[in-house]
């Protein structure tokens, strides 16, 4: 019994420590911040600064008329716009491969996306975007009922917008096109104003 007890013991120091490890992962950084922004790790909130290290499970936050760009170690760039929260779900480097697998969770309000040398994914309430080697627009709003909805327009190479509802199929959007959750579940491609997109990169822009 002793010895079994104490190989408990010593397999949950294991645990803990490769969890611990595995929560002090660097992903990226903080490439520049205007106005209100914030990193949230551990349950604390930090005023966001250029240069600071992003870890594994960290969130960031913008508030009103505030933005900032983020750097990761693949080479994608994530840039939030007022008002958002995203936070670094899963992030996998291989130096080997000079690649990730990463999972960014957005639960609120918007962000551009440049995905560099990674497999990604934009996890949202209601939906999942899957990205490789391309440029998206992903938001979170609400419709007039109070409902909240996914959209996304591809700018640059091809993405996969996926319902979380698990209505219909998936939805394919290459350069060009726009696709959103609807109320009852499913998807559906939308016209969009290429106008759009400017005034997106104009609330988004940082110096940096």
């Amino acid at each position: 019994m002793r010895k079994y007890g104490l190989t408990g013991f010593v397999c949950l120091l294991m645990v803990f420590a490769a969890t611990a490890s595995y929560a002090g992962t660097e992903a990226g950084q903080v490439l520049s911040v205007k106005k209100d922004v914030y990193v949230v790790r551990d349950n604390m909130k930090k005023d966001a600064k250029p240069k600071m290290k992003l870890m594994l499970k960290d969130a960031v936050e913008t508030g009103k008329r505030s933005r900032t760009k983020l750097f990761f170690s693949d080479d994608s760039i994530l840039s939030l716009g007022e008002k958002s929260r995203v936070e670094v779900e899963e992030y996998l480097y291989s130096p080997e491969k000079k690649r990730s697998k990463s999972i960014y969770r957005l639960l609120d309000g918007s962000l551009k996306v440049v995905v560099g040398r990674s497999d990604l994914e934009i996890h949202t309430p209601t939906a999942v975007a899957a990205a490789r080697g391309t440029v998206i627009y992903i938001g979170v709003d609400r419709d007039a009922d109070g409902n909240l909805f996914t959209w996304m327009i591809v700018t640059e190479g091809d993405a996969i917008l996926t319902d979380l509802t698990g209505i219909g199929e998936p939805l394919p959007l290459g350069a060009g096109e726009m696709g959103q959750t609807t109320e009852g579940g499913g998807l559906e491609k939308v016209p969009f104003d290429p106008a759009v997109i400017e005034q997106f990169e104009e609330a988004t822009i940082v110096i940096g």
